[in-house]
């Protein structure tokens, strides 16, 4: 899109981006193109593309918590020209590279780089979060387990006047099942790895490659958890780009693991790697449950929708992720 539309758009934030660039004695033109499907937009300048984009507060204030990160050097970003936590606007140079999400085949070393650095990062904040500096999203398993008490009636409750409403077996399956998964997760809590920053989100869609180092963006997701439920989710994304001639999924695994050989044995470490790859299904069924339940109508920024559609949308979701719990038996 690159017409009167993209200045409408974008003209409550002209002036403070003309100040932005002004100050850096950047000259911008008009060539302003709308990111298909997304609140990000390409501005051409004298020194090349930027990127304009005003954050939201899809379950976080996403500029505040990716600005900790940075403030605190546990993740790398692009350039930004400017930025302001208080309108949550940013601006930002071409970070280069290409989406994961773009890239039909990574080598398998790129692969192993990505899930060595996102070790590193993950180890490099556990001091931060053990000091509070770390806020977010709390999907710590302490905390997992003490939500997880009602669920099954909750969830039963909540959707009864809905379209997506259980019946009894399903509610009774489930409940079964999330007893399976409480007695799994009370077995890593006290001897699981120390917690550390959540991405919430980290699908192919958030990483991008620049020169075969992985930038990790799109943090309106994320706080505090166990490392490994955002790996496994990462890894699962991946599960289509990587090399199919070779066992590809476990020797990147072993080369993530072998970043936490300070925490115990590479059994012991495996071993709960094993044990939450098992809850694969049911972490995100819990996710999208907790969202609903707290009515975060995160899709108002999102989409557009009305808080009813929204919430309707959430509501369908967490019915879907509800039943795989219900109908999965899980083998960890």
């Amino acid at each position: 899109m690159n017409d009167t539309n993209c200045f409408e758009k974008l003209s409550p934030y002209l002036e403070w981006i003309q100040k932005v660039c002004n100050a850096k004695n950047i000259i911008i033109s008009n060539d302003i193109t709308q990111i298909v499907e997304s609140k990000l937009f390409r501005i051409s300048s004298d020194i090349g593309d930027l990127y304009f984009k005003k954050m939201g507060s899809f379950i976080v204030d996403e500029l505040a918590f990716t600005h900790k990160l940075m403030q605190l050097e546990l993740i790398s970003q692009p350039e930004w020209v400017g930025y302001d936590i208080d309108m949550k606007l940013y601006l930002m140079r071409d970070m280069g590279g290409s989406d994961l999400s773009l890239i039909q085949q990574m080598d398998m070393q790129t692969a192993i780089n990505m899930f060595v650095s996102l070790s590193r990062i993950q180890k490099d904040s556990i001091q931060y979060v053990k000091s509070g500096d770390i806020c977010g999203v709390d999907y710590r398993i302490s905390t997992m387990l003490e939500e997880m008490k009602d669920l099954p009636e909750i969830a039963y409750a909540m959707l009864l006047n809905t379209p997506y409403k259980l019946a009894r077996c399903e509610a009774d399956k489930l409940k079964q099942n999330i007893e399976h998964v409480r007695a799994v997760l009370e077995s890593l809590e006290n001897i699981c790895l120390p917690d550390t920053i959540h991405h919430g989100d980290l699908g192919t869609y958030n990483v991008r490659v620049v020169d075969e180092k992985s930038i990790f963006y799109d943090w309106g997701c994320g706080g505090v958890s166990h490392p490994f439920f955002d790996t496994f989710r990462l890894l699962y994304s991946i599960r289509g780009k990587i090399p199919t001639d070779i066992p590809a999924k476990k020797i990147i695994v072993n080369a993530y693991i072998q970043e936490w050989l300070d925490y115990g044995s590479y059994e012991e470490i495996m071993k709960i790697f094993t044990a939450i790859d098992g809850l694969a299904g049911f972490y995100m069924a819990y996710v999208k449950y907790i969202r609903a339940r707290n009515e975060h109508f995160s899709f108002d920024d999102k989409t557009g929708k009305t808080r009813a559609a929204a919430l309707d949308m959430r509501y369908s979701t967490t019915a879907t992720y509800l039943r795989e719990i219900a109908t999965n038996n899980f083998q960890t």
